[in-house]
């Protein structure tokens, strides 16, 4: 078995151990994020994407202003941002600890505008964890393939029990507990319809998703370029019309993470991507009794929220990814050109 299976089937054992690794820390993380007045997510890569959905999350149960930046660019680009970082709570989202562009830019925040740094990192001893007021630590979540699946289902968790603490979500709490559970019945049951979709001959892929989850599925578009080398992009559902409609193909693959929201929109929007192409995969956060959706079906477990349904959603498209890599004949171990993380 290949590590970056081993990895992506065991994240929900991960997940387990990191929901009760935060909440024994919940009394440090709430002295922690007291008097934030506004909290910024630093990441890069998938570490980034994750940082958007942390800071869109924390701010709709908090009420607090939140917003991501990658850190290449604050660091690169310093003083534009100096007056939107005086003062304020940086977070930090990193498998290692080490990536260049993290470390040089939250020291400099810390230096020279007074920000606390917090750090969530899947590596013990790094330099976040030196540099950081307060730390949570995942070693049991470290992905050792270079292609990310089991660190990004964890720090995305962590993250947003972070922001359920924060604003005081209890719900949202006790619905991480139970994840592993709803893994253990929903996570075997889609290798055959998901294995049939990889061998089909779609060369593309987008993905689709909004609110919380966004930044999440945004990394699920890029496990298609990391783990099975097809181009790929995400966009807001709706958003695609706007634009990137016109570059899907019959020979696109489109994943639409459906949100429990305004259904007619949404469905309308299927109608529409499946008269240009032969390849739909919709992942579900609220399917309806009676409707009629087109492509590949799949129903998320009801384990919560959409921005935790959605984590069955990544479940999904990374083993898709995975099995696509199988049947082209790539070693999904073996990205050419990427390395974990990024030393300048």
């Amino acid at each position: 078995m290949y590590l970056t299976e081993q990895e992506l089937r065991g994240q929900f054992e991960a997940v387990a151990r990191t929901v009760k690794a935060l909440l024994s820390q919940r009394t440090q993380a709430e002295e922690a994020l007291a008097n934030t007045r506004t909290l910024c997510v630093l990441g890069c890569g998938s570490s980034y994407c994750l940082a958007k959905s942390s800071a869109l999350q924390f701010s709709q149960r908090t009420g607090i202003p939140a917003f991501a930046l990658p850190a290449g660019d604050l660091l690169v680009n310093f003083p534009a941002y100096e007056k939107m970082l005086r003062g304020a709570t940086l977070l930090l989202l990193s498998r290692s600890g080490s990536t260049t562009e993290v470390v040089r830019a939250a020291e400099r925040c810390k230096k020279e505008l007074g920000c606390k740094i917090l750090s969530i990192c899947a590596r013990e001893g790094a330099p976040v964890e030196a540099l950081a007021d307060w730390n949570l630590l995942l070693p049991w979540a470290f992905d050792e393939a270079v292609c990310q699946t089991r660190t990004v289902t964890n720090l995305y968790v962590a993250a947003y029990g972070l922001a359920c603490i924060a604003g005081g979500d209890e719900a949202g709490l006790a619905a991480l507990s139970r994840l592993q559970d709803h893994a253990a019945e929903f996570c075997p049951g889609q290798d055959v319809d998901l294995s049939k979709l990889a061998a089909k001959p779609w060369t593309q892929a987008v993905v689709l998703a909004d609110g919380g989850m966004a930044g999440l599925l945004e990394e699920g578009a890029l496990a298609f370029k990391e783990i099975c080398r097809r181009d790929s992009n995400h966009y807001h559902l709706l958003d695609v019309r706007h634009g990137p409609m016109v570059q899907i193909g019959r020979h696109t693959l489109v994943v639409a993470v459906l949100s429990s929201g305004e259904r007619g929109l949404q469905q309308a929007l299927l109608r529409d991507i499946m008269a240009k192409t032969n390849y739909l995969l919709v992942l579900d956060c609220a399917p309806q009794p009676g409707e009629n959706t087109p492509g590949v079906h799949i129903s998320l477990p009801d384990c919560g929220s959409d921005d935790l349904k959605a984590i069955f959603a990544l479940y999904c498209i990374q083993l898709l990814c995975l099995q696509h890599a199988l049947v082209r004949g790539i070693d999904p171990d073996k990205p050419e050109g990427l390395d974990p993380w990024i030393k300048l």
